[in-house]
Parts: structure tokens; C-alpha cells; sequence
């Protein structure tokens, strides 16, 4: 099994993300990695250059991401360059494994096969009506949902992180089930954290790197309730700089692994009642270090969180809901260690790298 050639393709901050992925592959295939070229319009000041000029055009930054990256045209340059690349590399791999579904491997000639690994379909994105679903025509849609729908046709099977990219797969797109298979996923850490965790500083921890797709405005207003229950909470905000005016509030915007680290350590609980999150890393890491979480029932949040057991999964989104489930989880210590240990322990048997890699492993093999 050792001798099969599988190459990892994608952009490259998806390749990075998968890093602790392609280790544990390792162990059964030869793996290699392929970093694609970028073009001139890819480096960081052009594209942000870019970037503001669409922005112009649609007076959202978000939204003008969406037109400079997702349209048939990028799809299709993109996915030439890769496949050129491959043809040049000194020896065939006997399986592609690309990651995500902004452009294909191939694009001219299918002769080697590929796998995909998928977090979310751009049908779904649409249905959320969110900004990267965005296109000024309907021409240039189409366009787009033809590239995808051909990378998915093409492909030899898809891996999916949750069941709902399953049913969008079958649903919106007319895949067979059996060629669909539900691995999940796992967090910035290659093995599971075995130190103690301890409870009862009252503080909370939210990843407000998007701030209104994550629910960050029912965080605040959750918050604004839960002080006047337990004035002593703490609240920390992470990922992104906002301007706020409460001394109960920290917000330090992005900062490094080790101090995520650190914050995992002294958090009694983590909200992240996102309106959409595909399959949020940041909710597995928690878990990783024993904290519980509180999440929506949107998209693959129920099955990383197994409600009333390891966390809270909230059916209806309100800040009321939001602030009752905080309050009980935080003057409830005990319930907060059983659901602290409930949460390492599907880490460790489930929502780990070694068993992602496992279930994909057992596909490709046969």
C-alpha cells in the first residue's frame, strides 16, 4: 500500500490547513505535495489592489473577494496551470487528492484519476445567501455551478466533512451516494492534548474572525444578559480588532497559536452560534483542550457537538437562548467537567486526523 503515489493539490492556504491530514495519510502512501505557481495577480499588494477596485463596483469587500476569485474564467485558468504542472513532474501519481473545490486538477485531459476532499458546495453558500455566493449576473452563476458541477462529475470520489455536504452533493448537484463518503475533520493539532483541565475562571471565548457570519452579534447581546446574572464573567474575542467599550471585554484580534493555547487553558466555555460554519476547526480545538461549546444546529456544527453531552447545540438562534445555556454551563461546574471529559473523549476516538485519514485510506485502497 506504501508504493501508491497520491499528490496533494489546492490553494495553498488550504494545503497548510491540512498539514497534520497528509502526516497521518503518510503512513499508508507516498505522499507529495504540489504547491501551484501563482500568477502575478495573486501576490498580496495586487490582489489587494484588486480587491478595492471591485469593491467599487459592488461596495462590499467580502462580495469583491467573491468576483476576483470565483468566476469560470479563474476557475479554469487555475485548473490548467495545476494540470500543466502535474504533467511536468518527473513521475504520475496514481491518485490526485485536491482539496476543496475552487478549481479542478485537470482540466483538459482526465487520464489521471482524483479524489476530493470538500468542506462545503457552493450551492449551500447560495442558499445562506452568503457574500462568497455572490455573482453580479446570473450568466456568470451559471458559469460557475457548470465548473463545479464538472469537478464533482469528473472526480473519482468525493470525501465530505459532514453529512450536509453529503445531501447538497446528492441533492443539488445529482451525485450517487455511493460516491460520497462523510469523513469529518480535525483541528490545528496532530494528536489529542493529554494535560489537565481546570474550570472556573468564567471565562468565555468567541472566534469573531467573521464577525456576523459566526454570530457575533448574538455573542454581545448574550453577553449583555449573562452580566447581570454572573457580573464576574469574562468575555474574549479573538480573530479581529473591534471597537468596543466594555472592561469586561478583551479583544486582542489575531493572535498566535501558542496564545490560543493559553486562552483554551483558561476558558470555562466557548460560543460559536454561527449563522454558517462548514465544519469550524476552532470548535474541535476547544474540545481538544476539554473546554465545552455552544453551537447552532447549522450545517456540520450538531455533528461535531453532540448536544446536552459534550457542549450545547441551540435549535433556535437568540440571544436569550444564548445567555440561559451560558449561565447554567457556567454556575454548573460539575456538568462542566462531565461535558469537558465527553468532549476530549470524541476528539480522541472520532475527530482526530488518524481517523479521518483512516476512513479515506479504506476508499482509496480499494
Amino acid at each position: 500500500m506504501k508504493s501508491k503515489k497520491v499528490l496533494m493539490t489546492g490553494e495553498a492556504p488550504y494545503l497548510f490547513r491540512h498539514e497534520f491530514l497528509f502526516k497521518a495519510m503518510s503512513k499508508y502512501f507516498n505522499i507529495q505535495i504540489l504547491q501551484r505557481k501563482q500568477e502575478w495577480y495573486e501576490g498580496k499588494f495586487t490582489r489587494q489592489l484588486l480587491k478595492y477596485f471591485y469593491a467599487t463596483r459592488v461596495f462590499s469587500i467580502s462580495k469583491a473577494d467573491t468576483l476576483f476569485q470565483k468566476n469560470q474564467r479563474e476557475f479554469i485558468v487555475k485548473s490548467q496551470k495545476t494540470e500543466q504542472e502535474i504533467r511536468q513532474m518527473k513521475y504520475i501519481p496514481d491518485v490526485v487528492f485536491h482539496i476543496f473545490n475552487t478549481y479542478s486538477p485537470f482540466w483538459n485531459k482526465f487520464d489521471i484519476p482524483y479524489v476530493l476532499y470538500l468542506d462545503y458546495t457552493m450551492a449551500l453558500s447560495e442558499k445562506k445567501q452568503l457574500p462568497w455566493a455572490y455573482f453580479i449576473t446570473r450568466k456568470e452563476r451559471d458559469a460557475w455551478f457548470e465548473c463545479e458541477h464538472q469537478l464533482f462529475e469528473r472526480a473519482k470520489h468525493l470525501f465530505v466533512q459532514s453529512c450536509c455536504v453529503k445531501s447538497s452533493l446528492l441533492q443539488d448537484y445529482g451525485m450517487e451516494p455511493q460516491k460520497v463518503t462523510v469523513v469529518g475533520a480535525s483541528g490545528n493539532f496532530e494528536k489529542p492534548y493529554e494535560g489537565e483541565k481546570t474550570f472556573g475562571s468564567k471565562q468565555i471565548l468567541f472566534n469573531g474572525s467573521d464577525f456576523q457570519r459566526k454570530g457575533g452579534d448574538l455573542v454581545l447581546a448574550a453577553f449583555k444578559k449573562l452580566k447581570q446574572v454572573i457580573p464576574e464573567a469574562k468575555l474574549v474575542i479573538i480573530g479581529k480588532k473591534l471597537f468596543l467599550r466594555d472592561d469586561s471585554i478583551e479583544n486582542p484580534g489575531h493572535i498566535s497559536h501558542v496564545a490560543l493555547q493559553n486562552l483554551f487553558l483558561k476558558t470555562d466555555l466557548v460560543l460559536a452560534p454561527a449563522y454558517c460554519d462548514p465544519f469550524p476547526r476552532f470548535v474541535m480545538e476547544a474540545m481538544n483542550y476539554g473546554i465545552p461549546c455552544i453551537v447552532s444546529a447549522n450545517d456540520g456544527m450538531p455533528e461535531i457537538v453532540d448536544n446536552n453531552m459534550n457542549g450545547i447545540v441551540i435549535e433556535k438562534l437568540t440571544a436569550e437562548l444564548l445567555a440561559n445555556s451560558t449561565i447554567n454551563l457556567l454556575n454548573n461546574p460539575s456538568l462542566l467537567a462531565s461535558m469537558s471529559q465527553a468532549a476530549r473523549k470524541k476528539i480522541k476516538t472520532t475527530l482526530n486526523w488518524s481517523n479521518v485519514a483512516e476512513r479515506i485510506v479504506h476508499v482509496l485502497s480499494n
